[in-house]
């Protein structure tokens, strides 16, 4: 069952070292970035199509911020563009902050392919121009709180008794004396991400990351037992609540259903539950589901087909 750990991400911020870092406002510079970095896609195997990030509408563009495979800033950049691989597990974003922004990203929560990923396509990036670099600093960006090896690796964690239990603080105390952030997202969700960039090997940074977020998801398993061993009313009656509502409900938007799908796990978590794992796991999928798959062949509110979806999936088929 998907829980604990949801997915990971890697960014890696690069900057040509001919180029003034105001990509993001000069149409000229931008030009010049992207003719590079379509000349170093031609040169991939794999398929890349082209995105203009102010033409996206906003749930498309907030399903790509939320994988971290766009910056939420990428839409102001007068000249910027977005190179996103067929699988969308690989985009490369040009001429925004930074001249290049690559970010790979692995629904099972795997940093190491991510890494992997995001170094091979900057390693053809490098061939279209000299990427700029410190022997001291290392990689050098627009903010200096990304130099280095300029890479933001995260985790999406899953941790609703840390939140209802108001016991964060100390996941956050985990995170920050090993350099990392916890940010608090809605829906018992977390994303752990490294604060420090410079000094620091790219793998040694994730190998941290992963040995916190261990540390966390352990505090969170161990809170769970505790309540499962006591037989806590309060949060089994988080999963009860959370299957009636996909019972009944007429409407449900995508934060909604994941907030449901959330219950649902913390309940399976303490106890026997009238639903199972694989009704869970669905329910994530169908919070994730595009608006274009949910009206493709329906011409109901995505909403109310979304509703109408859960209500099938915890009745067993029916409506």
């Amino acid at each position: 069952m998907k829980d604990y750990k949801l997915n990971a991400a890697v960014v890696l911020r690069r900057n040509y070292e001919d180029l003034a870092f105001r990509a993001d406002t000069d149409e000229e510079i931008a030009r010049r970035i992207n003719d590079r970095s379509v000349t170093a896609l031609e040169r991939c195997e794999e398929t890349f199509t082209y995105v203009l990030p102010t033409t996206l509408d906003a749930e498309r563009r907030k399903e790509l911020e939320e994988k971290r495979l766009l910056s939420t800033d990428a839409q102001n950049a007068v000249g910027g563009a977005a190179y996103l691989r067929d699988d969308e597990l690989l985009c490369l974003e040009t001429a925004g902050t930074d001249h290049l922004r690559v970010a790979a990203y692995d629904e099972k929560g795997a940093l190491i392919p991510c890494l992997d990923a995001a170094l091979a396509l900057t390693g053809k990036l490098e061939d279209t121009g000299r990427i700029a670099r410190s022997a001291q600093y290392g990689f050098l960006t627009a903010y200096p709180s990304d130099a280095g090896t300029g890479m933001r690796a995260s985790l999406l964690l899953h941790l609703p008794m840390l939140t209802m239990l108001k016991q964060l603080s100390a996941a956050m105390k985990m995170a920050s004396t090993g350099g990392m952030t916890l940010r608090i997202l809605p829906g018992g969700l977390c994303l752990l991400e490294n604060r420090i960039t410079l000094g620091r090997d790219e793998r040694d940074i994730i190998e941290q990351l992963e040995s916190i977020a261990k540390s966390i998801c352990t505090l969170e398993r161990s809170l769970r037992w505790r309540a499962k061993e006591r037989k806590d009313l309060n949060v089994a009656d988080k999963g009860w609540r959370a299957y009636g509502l996909c019972q009944y409900a007429l409407r449900m938007s995508r934060q909604e259903t994941l907030s449901l799908w959330s219950d649902l796990v913390l309940g399976l978590s303490v106890g026997d539950m009238p639903y199972g794992e694989e009704n869970a796991d669905e329910l994530w999928r169908l919070a994730h589901l595009p608006t274009e798959a949910l009206t493709r062949d329906s011409s109901l509110h995505p909403d109310v087909e979304r509703a109408r979806r859960v209500r099938q999936l915890m009745n067993h088929g029916g409506n």
